[in-house]
């Protein structure tokens, strides 16, 4: 196989040996020790990911308990971006193969996720065709959110990135790789078997009701979270799932609620290795307006603009358009679907108009607002900064 340039015209070639059956009780940790032209360099503790891509991790797993790795070099060193290395042909072969990998090798299937790939990623290299990962992987040593759903990230660096710094400002060749060889050799040293805490809710709190069309869910953040599950449901018992979603926000923002509607809502944990048990349930429920979407609203030609500025520290201006004479309501809700204010409630005019009010007295956070006309109606966020 050719070698290729493929993300910032940085070379990444990717290969890896087929996965083996390994069974992790938690995120297994393996020490990367490096060592250049011969001497230590510096040891690296990384932390895979079984919850996020298991195929990857024991793929990885199984190499590491052949010592697949040792004496492989890191062979590609891009300040700004990456480190990239475990290509078998590092080992021994001519330099200027180093990077091609060796077609023989079993591949793993892609893993995406919606993790980014941010400083301290460890992820997979692959060829053009996504599902050509193999021994090859790259440690992140900046945020390269571009990458995300296009590479399948498996782990994070524990502790050792000052030596991953030290290698990506190694002097290199035109091709990134270093002059004088660093070299691999990866033992597995235990597994982290923490089990990450339940999210506590935060908002809307339980019980709120005439939510409009949609609410922005919040709980607090868990320390070692990589990423979080929220459940919504109809049924107490989430027998039923309206919606089922993985976030690596504190939040998520629940659309397309029907009117006059009871929701459930929880959140769960992953740290990568586990998942935490389910938060408490809270519930809420909407307003009898509430619609499912804008779709009649829009058709019946009824506009509501996003406010302006948004977010907003002072006074903001919400537009809209009104398909003919009609009683308008526009109001004014906190997080927790609260009413603060009605903004208007009076009969307009057809055509364009606009309301304006001051949000410097409202604490910085998540609003909305809804404009209710005839049987439809539109609810947008107001960010209040």
């Amino acid at each position: 196989m050719s070698f290729r340039k493929i993300i910032f015209s940085a070379v990444i070639v990717f290969f890896t040996a087929g996965a083996a059956n390994a069974q992790f009780t938690g995120k297994p940790r393996y020490q990367i020790k490096t060592t250049r032209a011969g001497s230590f360099l510096g040891n690296i503790l990384v932390e895979l990911y079984p919850t996020v891509a298991p195929n990857h991790v024991k793929n990885f797993d199984s190499l590491v308990n052949k010592s697949f790795y040792d004496t492989t070099a890191f062979h590609r060193v891009i300040p700004g971006f990456m480190i990239q290395g475990g290509d078998p042909n590092s080992r021994h072969g001519p330099k200027s193969t180093w990077g091609y990998g060796d077609p023989t090798q079993p591949t793993v299937n892609a893993e995406f996720s919606i993790l980014s790939h941010k400083r301290g990623i460890l992820s997979a290299a692959r060829d053009v065709n996504i599902n050509s990962a193999n021994s090859q992987f790259f440690i992140c040593v900046v945020n390269v959110p571009s990458l995300d759903g296009q590479y399948s990230i498996y782990g994070h660096v524990v502790t050792g990135m000052d030596i991953v710094d030290t290698i990506v400002n190694e002097p290199r060749d035109t091709n990134d790789c270093p002059f004088q060889k660093i070299e691999m050799f990866v033992t597995y040293v235990g597994s982290n078997d923490t089990i990450p805490n339940a999210p506590t809710l935060n908002l809307p709190v339980s019980g709120t009701q005439n939510i409009g069309g949609y609410i922005l869910a919040k709980w607090f953040a868990v320390s070692d979270a990589v990423m979080y599950h929220i459940d919504v449901s109809t049924d107490s018992l989430f027998s039923t799932l309206f919606r089922s979603k993985d976030v690596t926000a504190t939040n998520y923002n629940i659309t397309g609620l029907q009117g006059s509607t009871t929701y459930y809502w929880r959140v769960k944990t992953n740290n990568g290795g586990n998942w935490s048990v389910y938060s408490d349930t809270w519930k809420f429920s909407t307003t009898m307006n509430a619609s499912v979407n804008n779709l009649a609203f829009i058709e019946k030609g009824y506009k509501l603009e996003q406010n302006v500025p948004n977010p907003s520290n002072g006074i903001t201006t919400i537009n809209f358009t009104m398909p003919g004479k009609e009683k308008v309501k526009i109001s004014f809700y906190d997080a927790e679907g609260r009413l603060i204010k009605e903004l208007i409630n009076e009969e307009v005019s057809k055509g364009e108009h606009q309301v304006s009010f001051n949000t410097t007295s409202y604490a910085a956070g998540t609003y909305f607002y809804r404009m209710d006309a005839g049987s439809v109606s539109s609810t947008k966020i107001l960010v209040v900064k």
